[in-house]
């Protein structure tokens, strides 16, 4: 949805029934690249002009269309309107072209760092829906917006703004200074921070209207949701865990990741009767597990290997000991756990109690290869799918669609900040040079927030490599001021405003870059080898 200019701007305030449709059309039609900024007043040396709609945009440009409620036609060069062919005293597009060229002038002359600012003009006919007669020479096509495309404006308004013109993508600065000119009354900024806060809460609202009807389905035993990426799955289990509360149930929510229990526990705000914790590690404090020792602090392998054998090995030999019983049971990223795992936490069930147990999982993300597979309906379980990808921004969600079969973003699906990529030399000195430059251009130059960042890796040498080279950090010491850097394997169900992703080897799993690339909410930067950019159709 297009952005309204300003904000609190009624529309019944228009007297004009054509104008409010037009409007609407616009702000319904139109992503939120676009400002709208109907009924726009400016006063030239010799008279006032009204412009009844103004569309901005920070790559398209200024456009002033005129609206007009008759039904027109063109006869020998001449418009009419009416059932009596009645002349205009100024034709529309003339109107509508002074009106522009006005509008240009009093940019100009106001805002410094636009000499050359061109302004497009159109006019809207929301009652026509075909035009005959010959159109006059001084006007083309798509300049005349008719029923058929207010209908679906975004194609149409495009077409417009690159009529007989080259198109000067202007600056963040330009917009909002082009806003103080028209619109001296309100406060107004169009940086990169408030177009992501804009976004994000497109991209909530949509999640939310998607998993709020799919969360009722908790009255079943056993449901497992699936999704692509980005399609609100965690989302949905946070739903889910949040109703056991009105229920006055015992519940858990858990996961593989210890970074996504971390955001979970943010999120749901974990008390007695909702236990919320990453599997092996909440496992091990379960009431009746018996205590295990952990290897020294320092030896990585040794850490490794105990959560990856000892622990697993330990819980499996001790589960009947405990004695802990739950209601219902969540589990997020189902696709993380061993089928062993999940019989567990069935055993974790209190019969008498509801007995219920609930997963989402994203078949497309097997980054750890324990062999899950969705249960079947053949055994009781209820399943359902998430469709879209209400997490990423319309242009990162069709790279996911396009190289991953990933799920469409809706209609209304914000405009993403950018997608930039960076061709290096396969070795983590190159990779090191260029994540370096592109956190000095987000935080230096562009002054982005460092906790909307995060650099992703796609193993964990060149992540320790750009830990000890840029000072950047682990999730475990992340803090407003620090930006992190993991692998994908262990964000893997977190996202950020801003992702940058890097890789030094042109050798990466397609579902590797599939979960990297799908954590980017607003703005992706792809730092790989210039091999990989070919596979993911990057210049």
């Amino acid at each position: 949805m297009a952005v309204l200019v300003p904000e609190g701007f009624s529309l019944a305030s228009l007297v004009n029934d054509a104008e409010r449709d037009v409007v609407s059309s616009l702000l319904r039609g139109l992503d939120d690249s676009w400002l709208v900024m109907p009924s726009v007043g400016i006063r030239s040396d010799t008279r006032d002009h009204e412009i009844d709609v103004v569309l901005v945009h920070q790559r398209f440009g200024v456009i002033a269309l005129e609206v007009k409620a008759h039904r027109v036609s063109v006869d020998k060069g001449q418009w009419r309107f009416g059932a009596k062919q009645q002349s205009f005293d100024m034709s529309p597009t003339e109107q509508a072209r002074k009106n522009a060229y006005e509008l240009r002038d009093h940019i100009r002359q106001r805002v410094a760092s636009l000499p050359r600012l061109e302004v497009m003009w159109g006019v809207a006919l929301p009652n026509t829906t075909s035009i005959t007669g010959t159109l006059p020479s001084d006007v083309r096509r798509p300049q005349l917006l008719l029923s058929p495309e207010l209908d679906a404006p975004a194609d149409a308004i495009e077409a417009l703004a690159k009529v007989g013109r080259t198109i000067r993508p202007m600056k963040p600065g330009d917009v909002e200074a082009i806003v103080g000119v028209l619109r001296p009354d309100v406060e107004f900024a169009w940086d990169p921070t408030a177009r992501m806060l804009r976004a994000r809460q497109v991209l909530d609202d949509l999640s939310a209207a998607q998993v709020r009807v799919l969360a009722e389905l908790d009255a079943n035993p056993r449901v497992v949701a699936t999704g692509e990426a980005g399609t609100g799955k965690t989302r949905l289990a946070v739903a889910w865990a949040r109703r056991t509360r009105g229920r006055d149930e015992r519940a858990l929510l858990t996961c593989y990741n210890e970074p996504l229990a971390d955001r979970l526990v943010e999120i749901v705000h974990a008390d007695e009767d909702l236990k919320v914790g990453p599997f092996l590690r909440m496992a091990l404090t379960l009431d009746g597990m018996p205590p295990l020792e952990r290897p020294p602090a320092g030896d990585a392998k040794a850490e490794f290997d105990w959560w990856t054998d000892t622990v697993p090995a330990h819980l499996e030999r001790h589960w009947d000991q405990v004695t802990e019983r739950f209601d219902t049971i969540v589990v997020d990223e189902a696709q993380d756990f061993a089928p062993g795992w999940i019989d567990l936490l069935e055993r974790l069930l209190d019969p008498d109690g509801a007995n219920r147990l609930l997963l989402v999982a994203d078949e497309k993300q097997p980054v750890y290869h324990r062999g899950f597979e969705p249960p079947s309906p053949e055994d009781g379980w209820t399943r359902c799918r998430l469709v879209s990808n209400s997490r990423n921004a319309r242009e990162i969600a069709a790279l996911l669609r396009r190289k991953f079969d990933g799920a469409p973003a809706p209609g209304a699906a914000p405009e993403a900040t950018g997608i930039r990529f960076v061709a290096i030399a396969a070795d983590p000195a190159s990779a090191a040079a260029a994540v370096d430059d592109e956190i000095e251009r987000l935080v230096g130059v562009e002054e982005r927030n460092p906790a909307g960042l995060l650099v992703l890796t796609l193993s964990s040498q060149l992540r320790d490599h750009l830990l000890a080279q840029l000072g950047l950090v682990r999730w475990e010491q992340r803090d407003a001021g620090a930006i992190v850097c993991e692998t994908v394997h262990r964000l893997k169900g977190l996202e950020a405003d801003t992702v940058v992703l890097v890789a030094d080897s042109p050798e990466v799993a397609d579902h590797l870059l599939y979960v990297g690339i799908s954590r980017a909410v607003n703005e992706l930067v792809v730092i790989v080898p210039q091999p990989i950019g070919d596979r993911l159709g990057l210049t």
